[in-house]
């Protein structure tokens, strides 16, 4: 039935289009006749929850990435410092399938997968170790981002929304009229803050017959430590503040060719890192490619190649099962993935314009554990912290555009298949959930059926309202299906993909000349309400044998947002708030009990937002905006976490955990000052202060917030998993 609705809408609006339309097309009319528009003002102008950032996330930024992505409404990243990559949070979702990650366009696959944090063997004072979704990414290679809140386009898409990190090209290098440019970056800070660098070098010529040709080679590398000095003073106390020193190196190499009709991108990105007892490398290979013939013809294509292992010390703990050799568990990561599609554009009527893209997109996604160790080879799901099993996702998708000089209607239609397949351990003869019991491979497979409506009114250049309705459901991950959550073989084969529906209405606001000749404005305002069918989550159960069982249940959330910009050359300000409430959220077990593995042996994240936050940057440039100070002011609602002790239910038909929430302590507002000065368009100088009143903190959806060092005496609980105190930074950025 799905597969009849999709061909028949599919139909309707091909043969709708080609009906009318016979004449390639013009469309510059419909291009804004204003200003060039940055990255960071984009946002402003496209209808839906999208924000886009351009230099405040990548060349004039200092900040870390969670800070940046904090800075955006309903937006938010969990922090895990054994992770080595970026999770980001939309909502209060997070994971692999409900925010779809991408770096250049290329979902990204990785598990972060860490060793116990132990002060011994079979010590009880751990923090257990942690596997999480996220994406490996150096911020000294970005160039900008965009985030997609709610809703999709395409193949690429999440059940909250996505997140697309962009990095640096060779134009961002090379200056126009030339041929070479360099781009050199480096801070220091105080407080285990850096050191943080990169050089990049970039070369283009265009030949007389209009052929074009670049390159570009980039190379970073950063130090960060956590054992930082908290807001009181004193030093942050770590289990094993070793572990926990981040020093990652990373490449970046470019090359593109061009002529009138084509365009050729070739990539390949790379990331090492030794984090929490483990190296971790990852490879990737991409090609871009696009076609241009004329309005009907524009075929474009994204293919990748990914590779990523996470190679253990000897000594590493996982789950308490230390590894006393070298070799004796890897994980390892192979995604291979494509999107092709063709975009046409179609004269309807006078002034209404039709666009469609119409593709297809494929990724085929495998996890290995591998070792040198016979009694490790004998692990099926008993190991929920490394995963193993492969996944194939296969999207044919139909996005249509239908513009007039008022109105404007977006259709993104997608048919979704998915099969994933892996080894099943044994199941207990009382496990309800679990059907064959005996071990073997184990293969499933599901179609759905995925829309997003938009529906925009260009009104006024201060207010154009939209509406969008969007029903996405995501696959089911290696992760989540085929492993219990602890060491026990126990898992529910009959776990059900989860599947969103989310409303959103607000407007757009975006002007030049409002108060002032040269000034800017922007404002997007934004109600929403998701409602989640089959919210996958996991609860200690005993059920012979106890184990953390992945479970369906529902979920809801709601809430506002606001972002507003203005820029009127010798002062600016930008402000992000969000308000949220999850109105129906089912939380998984985060603590381990009697022997048992925590956080849902260290797989699931808490995930609820701040009940609302804020950023608000301002500042003034002076001497020709030569010399800029600014503020960055960060506020902060009620924030939870999970209460790392756990009450039990013992009423029939099962034993189970029954966690609960527990507020942290107030977050303070956090004051950051910094001066820029650019002597030329060359040279450009930083200073800045970060938590300038040294507030003593503790900030949201860390994951040591709820782990077992959260914990005392007489099993009261702590709030020590502070934030980082007073922070000195200075950076330079040269371009030439």
């Amino acid at each position: 039935m799905n597969l009849y609705k999709f061909r028949l809408l599919f139909t309707i609006f091909l043969v709708f289009g080609y009906a009318f339309g016979a004449e390639e097309l013009d469309f510059n009319t419909l291009e804004i006749l204003a200003k060039k528009i940055d990255d960071d003002k984009n946002g402003y102008l496209t209808p839906g929850a999208i924000v886009t950032k351009g230099d405040e996330i990548g060349a004039k930024s200092t900040k870390d990435i969670d800070s940046m992505i904090r800075s955006i409404s309903g937006a938010y990243t969990q922090v895990d410092e054994a992770n080595g990559g970026i999770s980001v949070n939309i909502r209060s979702q997070t994971g692999f399938g409900r925010v779809n990650t991408m770096i250049d366009g290329v979902t990204q696959t990785y598990f972060g997968s860490s060793s116990d944090q132990s002060a011994g063997v079979h010590s009880f004072a751990t923090n257990i170790g942690t596997s999480a979704y996220g994406a490996l990414i150096d911020q000294n290679f970005l160039a900008g981002l965009e985030v997609k809140k709610g809703t999709f386009s395409g193949a690429n898409f999440g059940t909250a929304g996505s997140v697309d990190f962009r990095t640096i090209g060779v134009d961002d290098i090379v200056r126009s009229g030339k041929n070479f440019g360099f781009l050199g970056k480096y801070s220091y800070g105080s407080n285990k803050i850096g050191p943080s660098y990169m050089g990049s070098f970039a070369g283009k010529y265009e030949f007389k017959n209009g052929f074009k040709f670049g390159t570009l080679f980039g190379y970073s590398g950063k130090k960060i430590e956590q054992n930082y000095k908290t807001g009181n003073g004193d030093e942050k106390q770590l289990i094993n503040k070793d572990m926990l020193i981040s020093h990652p190196k990373n490449t970046l190499l470019k090359t593109e060719f061009a002529d009138e009709k084509n365009m050729v991108i070739l990539l390949h990105r790379s990331y090492d890192n030794h984090l929490a007892k483990r190296e971790i490398s990852s490879n990737s290979y991409q090609l871009n490619y696009n076609f241009l013939h004329n309005d009907f013809i524009n075929l474009n294509l994204i293919t990748s190649y990914q590779k990523t292992d996470q190679d253990f010390d000897k000594g590493a703990s996982l789950g308490w099962f230390v590894l006393d050799k070298e070799g004796m568990m890897e994980s390892q990561n192979k995604a291979f993935s494509f999107d092709i599609n063709n975009i046409a554009k179609f004269n309807i009527l006078n002034n209404l314009y039709y666009e469609a893209k119409f593709g297809m997109s494929f990724l085929d996604n495998d996890y290995q554990r591998i070792t040198n160790d016979k009694d490790w080879k004998t692990f099926t799901t008993e190991f929920g912290l490394i995963p193993e099993g492969r996944q194939k996702i296969y999207s044919y998708y139909l996005s249509s555009n239908f513009t007039n000089n008022k109105f404007s209607l977006d259709a993104n239609l997608n048919l979704q298949k998915f099969k994933l397949s892996g080894q099943k351990g044994e199941c207990s003869r009382d496990n309800y959930l679990c059907y064959p019991k005996e071990a073997g491979n184990l293969t499933l497979k599901d179609t759905n059926f995925n829309y997003s409506l938009l529906a925009s009114l260009n009104l006024d250049t201060l207010f154009s309202p939209f509406l969008s309705y969007t029903k996405a459901t995501r696959p089911l991950n290696v992760q989540e299906f085929f492993t219990s959550g602890a060491y026990d073989t126990n898992i529910n084969t009959n776990l059900k993909p989860e599947s969103a529906k989310t409303f959103q209405v607000g407007f757009n606001s975006f002007m030049h000349g409002l108060l002032a000749d040269d000034d800017t404005f922007g404002l997007k305002i934004i109600y929403y309400k998701t409602d989640v069918d089959n919210y996958i989550f996991d609860r200690y159960l005993v059920l012979g044998g106890a184990f953390f069982a992945r479970d369906n249940a529902k979920a809801k959330f709601e809430g506002f947002e606001v972002e507003t910009s203005y820029d009127v050359g010798y002062f600016y300000t930008n402000l992000s708030y969000s308000y949220q409430k999850a109105l129906k959220l089912p939380i998984s077990d985060s603590q381990k009990i009697a022997g048992h593995l925590g956080m849902g042996g260290g797989v699931t994240q808490f995930s609820e937002l701040p009940r609302s936050y804020a950023t608000l940057d301002i500042g003034t440039r002076l001497f020709d905006k030569r010399l800029t100070f600014g503020s960055s002011i960060k506020y902060t609602g009620r924030a939870k976490r999970v209460d790392p002790r756990t009450d039990f239910n013992a009423n029939p038909p099962y034993f189970s955990a029954e966690p609960k929430t527990e507020n942290l302590p107030n977050i303070p507002t956090i004051i950051d000052l910094y001066a820029i000065y650019e002597s030329n368009d060359n040279l450009r100088v930083k200073f800045e202060v970060q938590n300038l009143t040294d507030k003593n903190y503790m900030d949201a959806l860390y994951t040591l917030n709820s782990n077992e060092s959260q914990i005392g005496q007489n099993n009261i609980t702590l709030f020590d998993n502070k934030a980082r105190g007073r922070s000195f930074i200075a950076s330079i950025v040269y371009k030439f």
